[in-house]
């Protein structure tokens, strides 16, 4: 199928190898519609011990059953990461393993001085450590593994392999890595000494450009040399593919301190790939380079590790807008960011969601993707020739560069760039990216030093890198060529070369596509919305230890103490009540009495009993929980059972999407007469479980004209009625406030929707008259797993972090330091309006 896409999951296995247990999780997986996983150890508990023959033993049984369903089966090449320590082993077999960095120390008397700092670390620069990396891991699963089960592997996944030890040595001190070998390798290829020079990276000596570019350019070689090259190279001798992204891609600034140039590194790869945090689309630069790289060396495809720290509140409609988004520029195969094994309280906090398993919606996951494949088909196909190619000033950022500069980007997704001379040449190739996709071109991206190293120039009007000609190269404000002649050496054979000033008048730019028209019915008789509740309610349990905390580090350092929680209640709610705990505990007591809890679930729950009445027939329930030493520090918790969740306080909008509470919260009876407008404000903020909302419609399908809307506006198609041929036909829900929503009529599955629209589609022959209309309401996984105090509430990038109320790099610049307020936060859920009949006609596909 044209433009197909391929949904893998990173499977986080964060947990005790259990077979039975992966395979059922496995199979779910596949059940929800994905092809494959990236089998990927995480948080690990070294049970069997990582690497060992009884682990390999059940990995080795686990792919031979995911061939046995059809299930591709990856291996990301660490426990953890980034990529290259085999969990530790390297460094415990190479002790003396360094990395090494140059500085520039200000002195007062000279202006300042080079000095040289190391660390014990793995370094991504040494060949050794990696050959001895790819000894025990990449080795140790060829022969570890049953040969028909390592047959059966596709490849391997590295993941955020920088410069050192990946953790961004020049963005953290102003340093620049920096290995003994380089003074060797300098003067070998320069025929002049490096050491004398060095202070020219972080000064404005004579010739200081020029010797930049020759430092970023080496220091670039040595990572592709002492990492990448090796790996691909032994993934190409045993028929697996290589995929690996790197770190900091979102811009050329942004990815030269990391890993110097992606183009240079990611054509080593075989299948190469980006990462795609959050949840909302980013620039259009990035996604477009792993794309270009793929077409240029002749490549399957492209990827992308999705939506990692996209928060739980991510929804069906979101879900879609960055896939289609990456779609949009060519990335086929989505790895999705991440699946968690087994959700304890560690992995509710890590990097979530942990997606599809573990989402409130989880079970429109099929629909959702195959949504995706439809939309997705309907895309312009990008393996045809491009308009333009445009160079990236790779050379001239690395000129121009100063390390200092480095220190003032966002670690997570290189904002705030000075706007330094660097600065400003990487601002403006990323204007003229996004003016070039909003006049809809179809481009692609090289560098400099790709095009003069590897192009050819051919006589015909083309321009030739690997697979792909361009007959149109767009020079970027800032490139840097060794050969002055080289733009006017294309000219001279034909090819269109234009500049960020007259690009617009030598290229295609296409208008918007038309609008859609739509036709809405008469008003569709109906009654009003009656909203049966679930049977099962649950509130989120706070535990603390009763004194305020001014640092997350004190519940590390304190591991063991007893934490306790208060819940209000009315006198009738004591029947049937549980506690659920995400972790194993040492004791847990409710108003003094021990509860007995079992495995359930990804947890332990207990059922609150008679012994536990006498305080709560006094209003409250006491809970006392003991974490295990070395154990989950604060464990999350819920009580679960036939109530509402009710607060004395108001309830306040904080905005469109969210509303705000304020504790205590106090358990009361299940209404009797339920408004399903607000559902947060019913009782319902915690909940996990859908609410069912029924009404009769009286339909009549003859339609009237109305007016155009914009695609992004529409209300939803739906297939085509025998009264109005040429037309879809579907049922628009107003007022619907949810992550998602499964539709019955008359006990036929209609399907699945989610916002914006807000639709499905009705069946051909629907006879006029009354139908019983069944919908299913499903509430935001953020008003389970939160961080519910966190000051923005469902952010759109959620760190570990955010649930400790510690202010990190994906909290906002300006939010305050101590990130966790006294308001608890919950995604607006309920329906309200009227269901409407609409019909629009079809749009060609072309």
């Amino acid at each position: 199928m044209h433009n197909r896409l391929s949904f893998l999951s990173l499977w986080s296995i964060n947990d005790a190898l259990n077979l039975e247990a992966l395979k059922t999780q496995l199979d779910e997986l596949r059940l929800a519609g994905l092809e494959g996983v990236i089998f990927h150890p995480r948080f690990y508990p070294n049970a069997p011990v990582y690497m060992s023959q009884p682990y390999l033993e059940v990995v080795s049984d686990l792919i031979l059953y995911a061939k046995s369903t059809g299930m591709i089966f990856w291996i990301y090449d660490e426990n953890g990461w980034p990529s290259g320590t085999a969990s530790g082993e390297v460094m415990r077999r190479l002790p003396q393993s360094t990395c090494n960095w140059v500085q520039w120390e200000p002195d007062e008397a000279h202006g300042g001085r080079i000095t040289f700092g190391s660390k014990l670390a793995v370094s991504s620069l040494n060949p050794a450590t990696t050959q001895m990396f790819i000894s025990i891991t990449y080795e140790g699963y060829r022969t570890g593994l049953k040969a028909e089960a390592f047959d059966y592997v596709t490849g391997f996944f590295s993941d955020e392999v920088a410069f050192l030890d990946g953790h961004g040595i020049t963005v953290k001190t102003g340093g620049i890595p920096w290995d003994e070998r380089f003074e060797q390798q300098y003067e070998a290829k320069y025929g002049e000494a490096l050491l004398p020079q060095l202070p020219l990276l972080f000064t404005q000596g004579e010739g200081f450009e020029q010797f930049r570019v020759r430092y970023w350019e080496l220091l670039t070689d040595a990572i592709v040399d002492g990492f990448y090259r090796p790996v691909a190279a032994w993934c190409e001798s045993y028929g697996k593919k290589f995929t690996a992204h790197l770190k900091a891609e979102e811009s050329p600034f942004f990815q030269l301190s990391y890993s110097g140039s992606s183009f240079q590194v990611l054509k080593e790869v075989e299948t190469p790939a980006i990462d795609a945090l959050e949840r909302y689309p980013g620039n259009n630069y990035y996604p477009r380079i792993a794309h270009s790289i793929a077409m240029q060396q002749g490549r399957s495809g492209s990827l992308v590790e999705a939506m990692g720290g996209s928060g739980w509140g991510v929804s069906p409609e979101s879900f879609t807008n960055y896939v289609m988004w990456l779609a949009s520029h060519g990335i086929s195969c989505f790895v999705l960011h991440l699946n968690q094994l087994k959700l304890n309280t560690q992995a509710i906090q890590d990097w979530p969601p942990s997606m599809p398993s573990h989402l409130t919606w989880k079970a429109a996951f099929p629909a959702l993707l195959a949504s995706l494949q439809a939309k997705a088909a309907l895309l312009p196909d990008l393996t045809r020739k491009p308009d333009v190619l445009i160079v990236s000033p790779t050379r001239g950022i690395m000129a121009a560069f100063d390390p200092q500069d480095a220190m003032l980007m966002n670690e997570h997704d290189g904002s705030n760039i000075p706007l330094t001379a660097a600065g400003r040449i990487n601002e403006n190739l990323l204007a003229l990216v996004e003016a070039c996709y909003a006049g809809g071109l179809h481009y692609e991206f090289s560098e400099e030093r790709v095009i003069e190293e590897e192009g050819v120039i051919l006589g015909e009007g083309f321009l030739r890198i690997g697979q792909r000609d361009y007959d149109c190269v767009l020079v970027a404000d800032g490139c840097r060529w060794h050969d002055a002649a080289m733009e006017e050496k294309l000219r001279a054979a034909g090819v269109t070369v234009c500049g960020p000033d007259d690009w617009q008048s030598k290229l295609p730019v296409r208008k918007r596509r038309a609008a859609v028209r739509t036709e809405a019915a008469p008003a569709v008789k109906q009654t009003p919305w009656t909203i049966t509740p679930p049977l099962r309610n649950q509130i989120y349990v706070e535990l603390r230890d009763g004194r305020e905390r001014q640092d997350w580090q004190d519940w590390q350092d304190e591991k063991g103490e007893k934490l306790t929680a208060e819940i209000l209640l009315d006198d009738a709610i004591i029947e049937g009540l549980s506690l659920f705990i995400h972790d194993p505990v040492k004791e847990i007591r409710v108003n003094g009495a021990l509860l007995s809890v079992v495995p359930s679930g990804d947890g332990y729950e207990g059922l609150i009993g008679p012994t536990m009445r006498p305080i709560a027939a006094a209003g409250r329930l006491l809970i006392e929980v003991t974490p295990l030493p070395g154990g989950e520090a604060c464990p999350v918790a819920f009580i679960r059972g036939q109530f509402s969740v009710v607060s004395e306080a108001p309830l306040l909008e904080k905005d469109e999407h969210q509303w705000m509470l304020e504790r205590p919260f106090r358990l009361a009876a299940m209404p009797t007469m339920m408004d399903g407008r607000n559902l947060i404000a019913a009782g319902f903020p915690f909940a996990a479980e859908p609410f069912k909302a029924k009404k009769t419609l009286e339909l009549e399908l003859e339609s009237k004209a109305g007016a155009e809307v914009e695609p992004e506006a529409g209300v939803g198609v739906g297939v085509e009625l025998e009264s109005k041929s040429g037309s879809y036909a579907s049922l628009a829900f107003r007022g619907m406030q949810a992550a998602a929503a499964h539709v019955w009529m008359d006990g036929s599955d209609l399907g699945w929707c989610w916002g914006p629209d807000w639709s499905v589609h009705l069946p051909a022959k629907l006879l006029p008259g009354p139908h019983q209309l069944e919908v299913w309401i499903y509430p935001s996984t953020f008003n389970l797993y939160g961080p519910h105090y966190h000051l923005d509430g469902d952010r759109y990038l959620t760190s570990p972090d955010q649930y400790k109320g510690i202010k990190n790099f994906a909290d906002r610049p300006s939010t305050s330091e101590r990130t966790r307020g006294k308001h608890a936060h919950f995604v607006k859920w309920g329906i309200s309006g009227d269901v409407q009949l609409i019909l629009s006609e079809k749009r060609d596909p072309s």
